[in-house]
């Protein structure tokens, strides 16, 4: 099963137009004219909110254009997006960069294709700290819908509930639906005082391994069902208020030293274990104690973590012990050691890019400021 599915992914990059290595290029001299604007969810208004919620909508029933096989939707190629490359683009030098990139093309997707104009929300975490449920985040009418109250712990209120997902972790199709269990225990590791651990560290592999810890694992573990799930996670449109929180974070970590953190990269471009030994090893990780299926008496969830709508959140643990070539040819990098010159990849959804290109998010391909 492992090698077959390794044989699988490993094609369809090719097929895509992930071709083998090709010489390195200068950083994209894209004009910026207009910065968009990246504010927390609850200083939208309810205009903005439904209209933000209409265009993910829009991305889930506007059919797909970039061959991916079994893709539906543009939501769907998102999601596959992230599912090719799970363990290239988590517990590595690239996973701050990419998820940049990524949260980015689901934004140049809402305007381009969906004709959203507004802001771009991302989820101000610590404030939900202790009450996940009540977030407005998750409210039925201006928002998400609410948890997973269905079987399978599928979410069954507001506009997302009868969303079909398609692909799973191996990249084969099977429709499910979105599922969630909010849990404040694992979203604790959102509060205010981890955050400003991970701000105060003095180099990117540092900071990275902070980041991708306590604050990227609370979001996915808080929010938990898809979100959990290391490969499909996309599917649940938290993610990328999630990952437009996170990129907050590393860029307010830059703003603390421009003129240093415009261009400090580093780390393995290729990962061991579960996304290991990186600094951010482990999924959602950055905590003590064991993984679910342990004892789970140090890691923040509930007894029972994670339901889920009867997928593995975390799938084929020896994936990764055989390297897929179709990526690390691909990246540019000259080794093993993440560099500017990293080729950042979207399926071709969009075009590929260098992390150069993403590190600076007020200008070129970013273009935009957060608020």
């Amino acid at each position: 099963m492992v090698t077959s599915l390794l044989f699988l992914l490993g094609a369809l990059p090719l097929a895509l137009g992930l071709s083998p290595a090709k010489a390195p290029y200068e950083r994209k001299q894209v004009e910026c004219t207009e910065r968009s604007q990246r504010v927390p969810w609850t200083s939208l208004t309810k205009t903005q909110k439904l209209e933000y919620i209409e265009g993910d909508l829009c991305l889930m029933s506007t059919p797909a254009k970039s061959g991916i096989p079994g893709a539906e939707t543009r939501w769907d190629e998102l999601q596959y997006a992230h599912i090719a490359q799970t363990e290239y683009v988590h517990g590595v030098g690239a996973f701050l960069p990419f998820h940049r990139y990524f949260v980015t093309v689901h934004e140049h997707l809402l305007r381009t294709e969906c004709n959203y104009t507004g802001p771009l929300p991302y989820w101000d975490e610590p404030a939900d700290v202790g009450n996940i449920n009540g977030s407005s985040i998750f409210d039925i009418e201006a928002g998400f819908g609410g948890n997973g109250t269905g079987a399978n712990n599928c979410i069954e209120d507001g506009p997302f509930a009868n969303l079909t997902l398609r692909f799973k972790e191996d990249a084969t199709v099977s429709n499910y639906c979105i599922s969630r269990y909010l849990n404040d225990r694992a979203f604790s590791a959102a509060a205010q005082e981890y955050v400003d651990m991970c701000l105060a560290r003095e180099n990117y592999i540092e900071a990275w391994g902070c980041l991708e810890g306590r604050p990227h694992g609370a979001g996915h573990g808080g929010v938990s069902g898809t979100m959990v799930n290391t490969f499909t996670s996309p599917g649940d449109p938290i993610f990328y208020l999630h990952h437009g929180y996170l990129d907050k974070l590393w860029w307010d970590w830059q703003s603390l030293n421009l003129s240093m953190r415009l261009t400090e990269i580093g780390g393995n471009n290729t990962a061991s274990g579960r996304f290991g030994p990186g600094p951010g090893a482990g999924f959602p990780g950055g905590f003590p104690g064991d993984f679910p299926g342990g004892d789970n008496s140090s890691f923040p969830f509930p007894p029972g973590f994670p339901p889920t709508n009867g997928s593995n959140p975390f799938p084929l643990p020896g994936m990764n012990r055989t390297l897929n070539k179709a990526f690390t040819d691909y990246f540019n990098d000259g080794g093993n050691i993440t560099t500017l010159n990293h080729t950042l990849w979207s399926a071709g959804i969009m075009e590929n890019i260098t992390i150069a290109d993403v590190m600076d998010p007020r200008g070129g391909f970013v273009c935009t400021e957060y608020l």
